[in-house]
């Protein structure tokens, strides 16, 4: 827990310093929690899934499982932390007309690509032993694929009912939006690219 406090923190604050201190502390919080968020969701989940999938693996270790590998993650995105900032310091904060909504859309993607990253190669780590835990190898592969989809999804949705994590073009810092539920992550990724081809 530690890790994933002090790794995702130290990428968090990377990543909400685009807008300023004030949100880099923000995002530094924020980042964190969604692991929480998406541990206690999918640990219930998880345990369920590794159960009927036939693994053997019950809802005690699939949480240790989880957490490891969030704590793997979260070693990853410490690592790349200084290349977030050296993307935050160098990329546009603003400009003119729709140019403002492109350099918005890039750094949407780049911090997604990252944060992807880091997440399936923590989670290819756990595969070895997960099948080695299992009943059988092929039920653990089975279970750890279906706890991968689960925590990209879940986690995907949690980072978008606890937005921003840099401010849209337009709005002001705050910690939390005030429609939290409006939308979803998908659509924004839909906006982010089409906003990006304007570059």
């Amino acid at each position: 827990m530690a890790l994933i406090a002090l790794g995702c923190g130290a990428y968090g604050f990377t990543v909400g310093l685009r807008n300023g201190w004030e949100m880099g502390a923000y995002v530094a919080v924020k980042l964190p929690l969604i692991i929480f968020i998406t541990l206690i969701v999918n640990g219930l989940l998880n345990g369920l899934l590794g159960l009927v999938l036939g693994s053997g693996i019950g809802f005690r270790k699939s949480v240790q499982f989880l957490l490891t590998g969030f704590a793997i993650m979260a070693v990853i995105l410490g690592a790349l932390s200084p290349i977030s900032f050296f993307a935050t310091l160098n990329m546009p904060s603003s400009g003119d007309g729709s140019s403002r909504f492109a350099w918005h859309g890039a750094s949407l993607l780049m911090h997604t690509c990252l944060i992807a990253f880091a997440g399936i190669t923590a989670h290819a780590r756990l595969l070895y032993y997960v099948r080695e835990f299992a009943d059988s190898s092929r039920a653990g592969t089975h279970a750890f694929f279906a706890w991968l989809a689960g925590n990209l999804f879940v986690g995907a949705q949690v980072s978008w009912n606890l937005r921003p994590f840099f401010v849209s073009p337009g709005l002001k810092v705050e910690f939390l939006r005030d429609d939290p539920f409006n939308g979803n992550f998908y659509e924004a990724v839909i906006v982010a690219l089409r906003n990006i081809s304007q570059i």
